[in-house]
């Protein structure tokens, strides 16, 4: 279509490279209707032309418009997995130090319990001890009695002989 128009206005230049000019003037003598007759076939294609450039623009602002809408969905799309990994990140960091806060106060306990054994143990060996030595103590005098009471008792039948 372009090409007609571009050829119609060729055709008016020949024709007015071809005209006779009006003496004394710079103007040029045409037949107006062989004129009329490009501009009307001019008319007739221009419509189409225009009618092809808006179908052009329209097509580009669709596509510019797609496009955006497309970029701001996956920027959306990114942005929500972006903050997703955040939450996710920020919850792992949580559970590891609630899991590291709960490590240590496991470990606490357990020192403690373990100190708690072991103050038990020495209380429990030290009785143990004050039990065995009352124990002993308590024989060696029953033992110290008992041979006193021997004593005597070798001492009377020896007297009685």
């Amino acid at each position: 279509m372009a090409n007609k128009i571009t050829d119609l206005i060729l055709e008016m230049e020949d024709i007015m490279d071809e005209a006779s000019s009006v003496p004394f003037s710079k103007k040029i003598a045409v037949d107006p209707d062989e004129i009329y007759e490009i501009l009307n076939e001019m008319k007739d294609s221009l419509p189409e032309e225009i009618k092809q450039a808006q179908w052009v623009t329209d097509e580009k602002d669709r596509i510019l418009s797609e496009a955006t809408s497309e970029a701001d969905s996956r920027l959306n799309q990114a942005e929500g997995e972006i903050k997703n990994f955040k939450e996710q990140a920020k919850s792992q960091f949580q559970k590891m130090v609630s899991e590291h806060e709960i490590a240590q106060q496991a470990r606490n306990e357990a020192d403690r319990i373990l100190q708690e054994a072991a103050s038990e143990a020495k209380q429990i060996r030290e009785q143990s001890y004050d039990y065995v030595d009352r124990l002993f103590t308590s024989s060696a005098n029953n033992f110290g009695q008992l041979a006193q009471q021997l004593e005597k008792n070798k001492n009377k039948i020896l007297e009685n002989k």
